[in-house]
């Protein structure tokens, strides 16, 4: 009791000196004056892509401090429920300086975490910093987890064309392993042989319309809509969470250029993970050995976490980085 009691004395004690140097002196004359520490950036979220997760936050500590040298960036590796603990410590990733990596039409920073690993949880926290002090960390509770996808259009090929053996798409194939060795295609594989383990399969029929067919009981697929950006090309990162409703009762659409495809796949005989991704259509095409589409991908390796955001080099979190505690 004692020595809280001397505590809270010795701070107020602290306050009223600072209080006193404060009123008492200019810029001009007082060399001791302490300037105060900026406030924390807000609005801090996160985008998960394909090992790499990008950090947003904004500019309002530049609104109250003239003197705002940039922001420091924070990250820790997270385990669920421990975001409780008041000490744990978060590892200095990078820097970035008043103007740089900032949006001024939406006033939001950005930083890209490209040394993140898949299925693993990062949380990370934004301070800002002036050349003598320095801001809390942000306040906002913010874990993500980065998410394989494709960087370029995946070729996927009629069923019944003379590419039959490049019809069947694995979206775990796919994240584990990049591209399938034999066409080159990220999980791409023939769904006929056993062990390839297609989800989904490409049918054309009589009128050269593409279809989306699910392989077998444990994957669910809906036709989540049209997402075109101001170009009328593909906006993949439309969709960014999986709904809990509205799968096809069939389990065959129509695929459409300009729309998105949400998957469900649970693994029921094997590891019984539930897992979700996403096919955006980008175009259709023909050859004269068959008919095709083009595709992006994204699948989330995290059982039962239904994020399929998308998007964009910094210090390892090594024993050396420097620390700090919440």
């Amino acid at each position: 009791m004692m020595q809280r009691w001397t505590m809270r004395i010795g701070t107020l004690v602290l306050l009223l000196v600072a209080a006193v140097t404060f009123m008492g002196c200019s810029e001009d004359d007082c060399p001791t004056c302490v300037e105060p520490a900026p406030v924390a950036p807000t609005e801090v979220f996160s985008v998960s892509g394909d090992a790499n997760i990008t950090v947003y936050w904004n500019d309002y500590p530049e609104i109250y401090n003239d003197d705002l040298v940039g922001y420091r960036i924070w990250s820790r590796f997270f385990a669920p429920g421990d975001q409780n603990d008041p000490a744990r410590e978060f590892y200095l990733m990078d820097e970035v300086l008043v103007g740089q990596n900032y949006d001024a039409q939406t006033g939001q920073y950005y930083w890209i975490d490209d040394e993140v690993e898949h299925e693993q949880d990062y949380e990370y926290a934004v301070s800002a910093f002036t050349e003598s002090s320095e801001s809390y960390l942000s306040f906002e509770f913010v874990v993500d987890t980065p998410l394989p996808m494709s960087e370029d259009p995946v070729v996927i090929h009629d069923v019944l064309g003379d590419n039959a053996n490049l019809s069947g798409f694995d979206f775990s194939l796919a994240a584990e392993n990049g591209a399938y060795e034999e066409n080159g295609d990220a999980g791409v594989v023939d769904p006929t042989v056993v062990g390839h383990g297609a989800d989904v399969r490409v049918r054309f029929d009589g009128n050269e319309v593409p279809w989306l067919e699910t392989m077998w009981d444990g994957v669910r697929v809906q036709d989540y809509g049209t997402f075109l950006d101001q170009n009328g090309e593909l906006d993949f990162a439309g969709v960014s969470w999986a709904p809990e409703f509205g799968w096809s009762e069939s389990g065959v659409l129509e695929l459409i250029p300009g729309h998105i495809y949400v998957v469900e796949i649970y693994d029921e005989q094997g590891s019984q993970e539930l897992h979700y991704a996403k096919l955006g259509v980008v175009s259709t095409g023909n050859t004269p050995s068959g008919q095709f589409v083009r595709v992006h991908w994204a699948y989330q390796p995290v059982d039962g976490l239904p994020e399929l955001s998308v998007p964009e080099p910094k210090p390892s979190r090594d024993a050396d980085a420097q620390m700090i505690r919440l």
